[in-house]
């Protein structure tokens, strides 16, 4: 049994956590938060003694095997790391990091310490995504392929009032492309692989990040 601590009290890490406990194999042992009330209103709705926390430090001191990270993206890099440094496993929420070389010095972190990381892109490792590539035609034969996930997103109602939510500031690597656009770009990824040239064009909304945006993947004999 894994004792699972959790950082980031939303709507997504109430999922990761059902679906632990469901596996019979992760017991909650500590919720990490800004605010003590939201640490325990979330950790109440579980059963089982758990610990709650408002300072990182204080937080990755307890005893516990593996964290959860669903912070903002821009926090998700020094997080993972003092995890590391603590001798805790590390799963982290899409998109792990901000940029690539954050993830390089996770990876190599990991790997000095001995520890697990996980970036928390579960689809990528199901059965029917293999399926999907599977019979997806040689790369001989492919002309091309489109990928499109949009949704209008609750907090952008925030952005038009003059608001920065969280997933729409530049300050928190926020951004269509680091939200919905992971899965176009990974599933592309996963099923054809590098490609030669990437272009992307993003259309920037008031707080300066992309609100929507094409990605162009160039392979050598069909675009994506």
């Amino acid at each position: 049994m894994l004792a699972l601590g959790v950082i980031g009290t939303n709507w997504i890490s109430h999922q990761f956590v059902e679906a632990a406990l469901a596996s019979g194999k992760y017991q909650l042992k500590g919720v990490y938060s800004r605010k003590l009330a939201t640490a325990e209103e979330f950790g109440g709705k579980y059963d089982g003694e758990c610990f709650y926390e408002t300072d990182l430090e204080k937080f990755f001191a307890q005893d516990f095997d593996v964290v959860y990270i669903a912070s903002p993206n821009s926090l998700h890099f020094a997080q993972a790391k003092a995890a590391l440094l603590a001798g805790k496993h590390v799963i982290v929420e899409k998109p792990a990091f901000s940029n690539p070389q954050e993830m390089a010095a996770i990876i190599e972190l990991a790997n000095q310490q001995g520890l697990f990381y996980f970036e928390a892109a579960r689809n990528l490792h199901e059965k029917a995504f293999r399926k999907v590539g599977d019979f997806l035609p040689v790369k001989e034969a492919i002309l091309g392929a489109n990928f499109t996930y949009m949704k209008y997103s609750s907090r952008y109602d925030q952005v038009l009032a003059g608001g920065e939510p969280n997933i729409f500031s530049p300050h928190f690597s926020g951004g269509s492309l680091q939200d919905l656009g992971i899965y176009t770009l990974y599933a592309a990824l996963g099923w054809f692989g590098m490609p030669e040239e990437v272009h992307y064009f993003a259309r920037k909304i008031a707080t300066g990040v992309d609100g929507i945006g094409t990605i162009i993947l160039r392979y050598d004999l069909f675009d994506v």
